[in-house]
């Protein structure tokens, strides 16, 4: 949140005083991938999905399955795909033979069946190419209209037997969209699909923040003309108020076990952060003085909070224990805003305005580097990091309004999130698999 919002929204103040059943069967030996320990990326082969029973409906979504899981497969940038067309047809003997021939080191074969018309059954195999051996394969189901998010999964589960850590196909970012003339809450995808409106108010919500491994979202919004905290449950559809004090309640950043929150209260004075509970009960002050704390984001360990302070005369990167002690400043020269930890904890993202506009910058906390991952395209501000931590969502005006994007950590491969109406802002990804909401 940029510090001139915090004012503005500080100024407004003092004025006014499915659940999917899933099921896996391993191979023998479990076996796990030797390409796993290379930096360079697997070849991979995908064959078409067949369908079990052949009937049109059944052929079509087999398609879009196979799509669906290739476009993940390369979104994840650890696999160069290769794709064959009605390679169903051939026996698995012959499979071998073809893509062998198409120098590729592992394939992923799959069936696909429509039961009593809504449920989707999918099963899932993954071939260690030369030696033809079973490396794993899987059983899904789910709904049919919930074909993307069982693709989802699988890729995952992929990603995961190469590298060992969790895939980010199952998550969701959140963001803020003016298209209705109102600041409402909108979730997507990570690949820009499912587009699904949460709040329609008809009132300001602003700063959306996931609460980790959870289908939550804290937020604040002017329901009740003031900017208050509310906590929105996706899965049950229903909200509560965290912090309706007198003042700004505003932006939240929840600890990785979910039991605490860093919020920045006004409380008819300067804007400083406090540590509260789940139920958004103040615990302690952790900052105080004449100067505007805001923008806070935990550490991955949960024992640190990082946050932009204007204490030096201009906003400044700030990092703490949890308890508010052993404050130091981070080095840097511009205005900088919206501070993010890394999920391996050895980077923050933040942005920092360079001469006309903002951009989206690292801090290397080891070697004490500075990074520059955007430039001369507009501002770009309020990055977020993908649960991998290889992947940054942002807002950016790149394209004559503010919009969302993906980039990778080290800012190439940018991509837009999504197409729609009006200007986006503030993303916030999921952190932990988040479930098909």
């Amino acid at each position: 949140m940029s510090l001139n919002l915090t004012k503005n929204i500080n100024k407004l103040f003092i004025s006014a005083l499915l659940l999917l059943s899933v099921s896996f069967v391993y191979a023998a030996d479990d076996v796990y991938l030797s390409l796993s320990g290379t930096a360079n990326r697997a070849s991979i082969g995908l064959a078409e999905f067949v369908p079990v029973n052949g009937f049109y409906e059944e052929m079509n979504l087999s398609r879009d399955f196979k799509d669906t899981l290739e476009a993940d497969l390369i979104l994840s940038r650890h696999f160069n795909v290769a794709v064959a067309k009605s390679s169903y047809k051939f026996d698995l003997e012959s499979q071998f033979a073809y893509w062998l021939d198409k120098r590729v080191s592992v394939l992923v074969t799959g069936t696909l069946s429509i039961v009593e018309q809504t449920k989707l059954i999918v099963g899932v195999k993954l071939y260690d190419i030369e030696s033809q051996q079973l490396i794993w394969e899987g059983r899904y189901s789910g709904s049919v209209k919930n074909y993307r998010y069982l693709a989802h999964k699988i890729n995952d589960e992929i990603v995961k037997r190469f590298t060992g850590e969790e895939g980010i196909a199952c998550s969701k970012i959140a963001f803020i969209n003016n298209s209705t003339k109102f600041k409402e809450i909108y979730i997507v995808d990570y690949d820009g699909y499912n587009l699904r409106r949460l709040t329609k108010d008809s009132r300001l919500n602003v700063l959306p923040r996931w609460v980790p491994n959870s289908p939550q979202i804290i937020y604040t919004s002017y329901l009740y003309n003031n900017p208050d905290l509310f906590i929105l449950d996706i899965a049950r559809n229903k909200r509560r108020a965290l912090s309706t004090i007198q003042g700004l309640n505003s932006p939240t950043a929840c600890s990785p076990d979910k039991k605490s929150l860093v919020a920045t209260l006004s409380r008819g004075v300067y804007p400083n952060l406090f540590l509260l509970d789940r139920t958004g009960v103040i615990v302690r002050r952790l900052t105080e003085g004449k100067f505007i704390d805001t923008s806070p984001s935990f550490s991955p360990s949960g024992k640190e909070i990082v946050f932009i302070s204007d204490r030096a005369g201009y906003p400044q990167i700030y990092i703490m224990d949890m308890d508010g002690a052993n404050l130091r400043r981070l080095s840097t020269k511009g205005n900088c805003d919206s501070p993010t930890w890394s999920p391996k904890g050895d980077k923050i993202a933040f942005t920092m305005k360079h001469e006309k506009y903002f951009d989206i910058f690292l801090y290397d906390l080891p070697k004490q580097k500075i990074i520059r991952l955007t430039e001369g395209q507009g501002n770009n501000e309020n990055p977020t990091w993908s649960q991998d931590g290889r992947f940054l969502a942002f807002a950016s005006t790149r394209s004559g309004k503010s919009e969302i994007y993906i980039m990778g950590m080290d800012g190439t491969g940018v991509r837009k999130l999504v197409e729609m109406r009006g200007e986006s802002f503030t993303p916030s990804w999921s952190q932990g698999v988040t479930q098909s909401i």
